[in-house]
């Protein structure tokens, strides 16, 4: 995608692009069961998935999730988080976890058998909650250990919308009936530095609108019917492809958002929460155009909303009514909850002409450290690449 474009001479753009383009999220905790920010004890909406046995969890030692086996002795059985559970951190949020670009989960994990139980670590992700073994069957051992099981095998689709996590203990009738404790889950990897939340490719998801809708002020898209959805939006071919509407004169501007960048498919339960914790900035690299050829700028405003829709505004850019591309970057500082984004939105202020807009890309990024910064200039705002192309 990044090798369609032409880069013009901003130095604040040279100062924020990424060294490779890449996936990543945050790599850290998940689940700790210390009772940080839950009542307590709080199980954290763990229990038995599937399986022979009956269990029994608790968390009466903090720092530790107990499941207790009392079935038929040493039956096997399935443990794992709520389904719309999406990490000890939140309660408010529902959904998936995002997980994408992470390489592997870690389970402190153990019984109080005598010899090692064989387990399936798993997770069922994707809208259509397919079930993934992480690699193949550990054998856990007696008292506490790190088991770190691969998230490889995971598509783009399941890594960035798990619903739930955790493991299968097989069969034991030898050591009968166990207890279980379960200390953190954690995710690990390598964190990059960029994202590409979004690049309206043709091919994409959703016909290449990658779950984009229209979120309020919805009377400005020509065409829509005024209802949070997609009517009214258009994928645009041209180059690699763009998310295309128009916006009618005079009033404010529509609000346009998405989810994690699969299909919307009706609802943003399909496709939220997005993790974007680990970047500093985020870009749009959006165009407008003018049939009247008024020229001057429009605003466009950024905004999230997160951890059950709360909305959180990120700041106001101008952008140039011109028909070209142009980077507008925007500082996360300050924000909060951005493990746990429900939408990724902007809002265009008000203009006097119909304007057509085209979205080609959102992308996430960390800010390099200053030892690799040509300079000492500051981070910009309006950033120049463009494509040889006008919208």
């Amino acid at each position: 995608m990044l090798s369609r474009r032409v880069l013009s001479t901003s130095f604040a753009a040279l100062l924020i692009a990424p060294c490779a383009a890449a996936l990543a999220q945050s790599a850290g905790p998940i689940y700790t069961w210390d009772n940080s920010g839950n009542p307590t004890p709080n199980i954290e909406a763990w229990a038995k998935n599937f399986g022979a046995n009956t269990v029994t969890l608790d968390n009466n030692v903090a720092g530790e999730l107990t499941v207790i086996e009392s079935g038929g002795a040493g039956q096997d059985v399935a443990i794992t988080d709520g389904a719309n559970r999406v990490r000890e951190s939140s309660t408010a949020a529902s959904g998936g976890t995002d997980l994408t670009g992470l390489s592997y989960l870690e389970f402190d994990l153990g019984h109080n058998g005598t010899g090692p139980v064989n387990v399936q670590f798993f997770v069922q992700a994707s809208t259509g909650f397919n079930f993934v073994a992480l690699g193949p069957d550990l054998a856990v051992q007696p008292g506490i250990a790190t088991y770190q099981v691969p998230l490889t095998g995971l598509t783009a689709n399941q890594a960035v919308y798990v619903r739930t996590m955790g493991f299968n203990a097989r069969a034991h009738a030898t050591e009968g009936n166990l207890t279980w404790t379960l200390r953190e889950l954690r995710s690990g990897g390598q964190t990059l530095t960029s994202r590409t939340l979004a690049n309206f490719d043709t091919g994409s998801a959703e016909g290449g609108k990658q779950g984009m809708i229209i979120n309020f002020d919805a009377a400005a898209v020509v065409g829509g019917n005024g209802g949070q959805n997609q009517v009214g939006l258009t994928h645009n071919p041209a180059g690699s492809g763009s998310l295309q509407w128009t916006d009618a004169a005079g009033s404010n501007g529509a609000a346009l958002s998405l989810g994690n960048g699969t299909a919307w498919g009706g609802n943003t339960f399909n496709n939220r929460t997005t993790d974007v914790s680990n970047y500093d900035t985020v870009t749009i690299r959006i165009s407008a155009s003018d049939a009247l050829n008024g020229g001057g700028t429009v605003d466009v405003a950024s905004f999230f909303q997160a951890n059950n829709f709360a909305f959180q505004s990120v700041g106001t850019l101008p952008l140039a009514i011109d028909g070209q591309f142009h980077d507008l970057t925007f500082s996360l500082a300050g924000l909060i909850n951005l493990n746990v984004v429900d939408q990724t939105g902007i809002n265009l202020g008000a203009h006097a002409n119909e304007l057509v807009m085209n979205i080609d890309s959102i992308v996430f990024n960390v800010v390099p450290e200053p030892t690799s910064l040509i300079g000492a200039a500051a981070l910009g705002g309006l950033g120049l690449l463009r494509r040889r192309r006008s919208a």
